[in-house]
């Protein structure tokens, strides 16, 4: 069952190291995934272990080097969800959110990345411009992420949800950090899917996830 953020809000603890750049693309990490997917068929278990990459690939329509070159640069990143979100830890440390984030976490148990970002608002006119900023600096510090599911919580009140959007990895690219206050309720905010804003009248009594 889907929680509310609870009254007894813990932040998130900033005193995060040095970004580590996450040299895996959104691409790259599909493709682990449908590996690994793949690697629990049993027809694909019988086959020789020499003979079960290259038939994955032709199967997901894939180039047999362009798989081993995704797999080797999953293995070579490491621990993907802690770097990501040691990641965004930091990106978030200051700027619009600073202090104000409860949850900045990655999904990687699915065919594609899903991240999650949740802040309190104290002014709903500022709504797209945390949304925004959000989405940025989170696209920016887990490059392998396809959806950022944002929410805002309104500050006096932390159990009800006064903001809900979803936006798609290439959307977040598109914003520009230094411009989120010129252009949020504009252009940044046509790029957000499936919107819901207490401030226009939504209602967002489905509990957050």
């Amino acid at each position: 069952m889907r929680r509310l953020v609870s009254s007894a809000l813990v932040f998130l603890s900033f005193a995060a190291p040095a970004a580590t750049p996450l040299e895996l693309t959104e691409d790259e990490f599909k493709m682990v995934q449908q590996y690994q997917l793949a690697m629990t068929d049993s027809r694909v278990q019988a086959m020789k272990p020499e003979a079960r990459l290259p038939a994955i690939a032709k199967d997901a329509g894939y180039k047999p080097k362009d798989l081993q070159a995704a797999l080797t640069r999953r293995e070579a990143a490491g621990d993907v969800k802690a770097t990501c979100e040691a990641n965004l830890k930091e990106a978030l440390a200051g700027g619009e959110l600073a202090g104000r984030v409860v949850k900045a976490e990655i999904d990687v148990s699915g065919p594609a990345a899903y991240l999650r970002l949740q802040w309190l608002n104290e002014e709903a006119k500022n709504l797209f411009v945390e949304a925004s900023f959000g989405a940025a600096k989170a696209i920016a510090a887990c490059p392998y992420a396809s959806t950022i599911d944002v929410t805002a919580f309104d500050k006096a009140s932390p159990q009800r949800p006064v903001f809900k959007a979803l936006i798609a990895s290439g959307s977040a690219r598109r914003i520009v950090v230094e411009k989120v206050k010129d252009f949020a309720d504009g252009r940044y905010a046509k790029l957000f899917e499936k919107v819901k804003n207490a401030a226009n009248g939504d209602d967002l009594s489905e509990p957050a996830k």
